[in-house]
C-alpha cells in the first residue's frame, strides 16, 4: 500500500511539474525565433498552423531606428506569442507586451487577437553601423489559451534587410556662385 502511495505521489509530482513547465514559457522564451532551425513549433504543433509576417523596411540606413511589425493571422484566433531575432543590430521592446530576452524579441503574456483577428506586435530594430546584409526571424504562435501546447500551433517567417549609406553622404556640395 505505501508503494502504491509512493508511486502515486511521484506520478503527481512528475504531471505538475510538465502543467509547469508548459505554463512556464507564458511570459516569452528565446531561442525558438527560427535562427537556429527551431521555432515555437517544437512544443506548439498540434493546432491550426498560422501565418506569420514580418513588417517593416527591407532598405535601411546604418545606426538609424527603424520600427516592425511581426502579425499572426489564423491559427486558433484566440490569443498569440512572438520570437524575433537578428543576425546584426539591436531589438528594444516598445510596448508592456514585448520584452527583451537574450537580445531576442518575446512576449511579455500571450497577447489577445485583435478585431480583425490577427495578433500584432510592435517592436524596433536599429541598424548596424556597417553595410552587411542581416536576417531578421521571427516565428509566431497561435495558442487556445488552455494552459498547455494542445492546441496551439506555430510559423515562421525571415525579412532580409539591406543596410546602406546614408544618401547624404553620396551628396556633393553645391554651393551658389555669383556671375
Amino acid at each position: 500500500m505505501k508503494k502504491l502511495l509512493l508511486i502515486v505521489v511521484i506520478i503527481g509530482c512528475l504531471t505538475a511539474g510538465l502543467v509547469e513547465y508548459a505554463r512556464g514559457f507564458s511570459a516569452g522564451i528565446s531561442g525558438l525565433s527560427g535562427r537556429s532551425g527551431v521555432y515555437c513549433s517544437l512544443c506548439h504543433n498540434t493546432g491550426i498552423v498560422p501565418d506569420v509576417v514580418l513588417n517593416g523596411p527591407a532598405s535601411v540606413e546604418i545606426g538609424q531606428t527603424y520600427t516592425y511589425t511581426l502579425v499572426i493571422s489564423g491559427g486558433q484566433e484566440v490569443a498569440g506569442g512572438l520570437d524575433v531575432a537578428v543576425t546584426a543590430g539591436l531589438l528594444t521592446a516598445v510596448f508592456t507586451d514585448t520584452q527583451l530576452l537574450n537580445d531576442e524579441i518575446t512576449h511579455t503574456a500571450p497577447k489577445l487577437v485583435n478585431e480583425d483577428g490577427d495578433v500584432v506586435f510592435t517592436f524596433q530594430w536599429t541598424a548596424p553601423a556597417n553595410t552587411t546584409a542581416v536576417t531578421m526571424y521571427g516565428a509566431g504562435n497561435s495558442v487556445n489559451l488552455d494552459g498547455t501546447s494542445g492546441g496551439d500551433a506555430a510559423n515562421r517567417t525571415t525579412l532580409a534587410i539591406t543596410i546602406n549609406f546614408p544618401h547624404s553622404v553620396y551628396l556633393p556640395l553645391v554651393t551658389a556662385s555669383e556671375p
